[in-house]
């Protein structure tokens, strides 16, 4: 099999690690400040951090990206490559492995046991200012599509599922969930999800404007973390018919509502009124 070829280097990082913690998000929730909130606050010089692997794939294979001290390098062959240059006898590093394709359970990251990791991180996000971002990246990711094209439909529906299975998943789950409209917003709430994974506030602001997926959906990379108005992304949808659609779509969903009222209550005030 073609993950093979990396079993001994993960399992050699999986017997390194000082920590190891294991993110669940879908695109567009802003999972990845929120990563680089935990990693500078694990309070390791050393970090490692593979970014949207396949879930029951190899990580170090299939994963988009990867870090390791901050510093971005590739996948596959060539992370291995620097893994095996990485991880001397002393080094120790807090390793964080994230996945984007919402919640499942089991067995998902080869050679490192479900029960090894000492936190696991669910991260949502609002609906009302989740689906504006992901049409954005959907349109960005169809160059050559209409914006109101079938292509762009169809993406953003199963997407919309996957919040959807996400949101479920959050009302039972053991994990730490953490909401990133709140922790966006509150220094207090941030304080309070570094308690519950059990790390020290050694920097609790917003960071900067993390590059994974081009940045903000709505403004360049240099834009201050602060200026991003990321818990109003709602307003852009007033004057867009085709986002509003999927707004009328979702209101026909009892189950997707009824989750919706209880995570986010306030999304159908504003839904009601980008659709009065």
């Amino acid at each position: 099999m073609p993950d093979r070829a990396f079993a001994r280097i993960e399992q050699q990082l999986f017997a390194a690690s000082c920590g190891r913690l294991r993110v669940f998000g879908i695109r567009r929730t802003g999972q990845h400040a929120i990563i680089n909130w935990i990693l500078r606050n694990a309070g390791q010089e050393n970090t490692v951090f593979l970014n949207s692997c396949t879930m029951r794939r190899s990580a170090v294979r299939t994963c988009g990206q990867s870090e390791l001290n901050a510093r971005h390098f590739g996948k596959s062959h060539r992370l291995k490559a620097a893994l095996e240059a990485y991880l001397t006898p002393e080094k120790h590093p807090f390793t964080l492995v994230s996945y984007e394709a919402g919640y499942h359970e089991g067995a998902l990251t080869p050679h490192f046991p479900d029960e090894s990791f000492t936190r696991e991180v669910l991260v949502t996000r609002s609906f009302v200012n989740w689906l504006p971002s992901f049409l954005r990246l959907m349109r960005v990711m169809n160059p050559q599509s209409s914006p109101t094209a079938l292509e762009i439909s169809n993406g953003v529906v199963f997407e919309m599922m996957r919040y959807k299975a996400q949101l479920l998943a959050a009302e039972h789950s053991p994990h730490v969930v953490v909401c990133f409209d709140q922790w966006a917003a509150s220094p207090a709430y941030r304080l309070e999800k570094l308690a519950a994974l059990g790390l020290s506030a050694i920097d609790n602001g917003l960071g900067v404007l993390q590059p994974y997926g081009a940045g903000s959906s709505f403004a360049p990379l240099d834009t201050p973390a602060e200026e991003l108005a990321l818990g109003s992304r709602w307003k852009t949808m007033a004057q867009d018919p085709f986002a509003l659609q999927f707004l009328r779509l979702a209101i026909t969903d009892p189950c997707f509502m009824a989750a919706l009222a209880r995570r986010y209550p306030e999304d159908q005030a504003l839904i009601d009124h980008l659709l009065a």
